[in-house]
């Protein structure tokens, strides 16, 4: 499928009923402070659906999802540490067209001054300024988003896993250490 000038090739086509997702667990991260995620995606169902997680239990997780219930088809990042929610950005924008590829960037570096520079969210080239939900995490703070334990791509992991995404996923890259 092409978005623009841009062909999108090679993606991967999740079904939620399949319950099929991808997971990893990586090496010793290089930075639990800053890193980048950025991936397009082009959504099959409009429901609760997760494109990213990680978890080393219930109290120590986050995840990257489009939401359901109030803000229902926004996009939402959360981050919980030793039972606390320490980030969780939610936007105004609504990602309601199953038609469309978007890419998404989320660049964290939680070592900035400024609480809105420590996690951004582009959305096809453009950043994301208004929120529904707006808690940047503490400066400094080892984010488990970047923990590279237990990663999913295709669920979340509240106390198990779930929220099975359905739709495409392209170009998915986590890089470690860089904004």
């Amino acid at each position: 499928s092409a978005v623009s000038d841009y062909e999108i090739d090679n993606s991967l086509r999740f079904d939620d009923g399949d319950s099929a997702y991808l997971s990893r667990t990586a090496g010793t991260a290089t930075s639990n402070d800053i890193g980048t995620f950025s991936f397009w995606t082009k959504r099959g169902n409009l429901t609760a659906q997760a494109l990213f997680s990680n978890h080393s239990d219930a109290n120590n997780r986050t995840y990257i999802v489009f939401k359901d219930g109030t803000n229902a088809d926004a996009l939402q990042i959360y981050g919980k540490i030793s039972g606390s929610a320490n980030v969780e950005l939610v936007t105004s924008q609504l990602f309601r067209d199953p038609s469309a590829w978007y890419h998404i960037v989320i660049a964290v570096d939680v070592t900035q001054v400024t609480a809105a520079d420590r996690v951004k969210i582009y959305v096809n080239g453009s950043q994301v300024t208004d929120f529904a939900t707006e808690t940047y995490p503490a400066q400094n703070t080892d984010l488990p988003l970047l923990s590279k334990t237990n990663m999913n791509i295709g669920a979340r992991f509240a106390t198990s896993l779930g929220d099975y995404y359905d739709g495409y996923l392209a170009e998915f890259y986590f890089i470690d250490g860089t904004q």
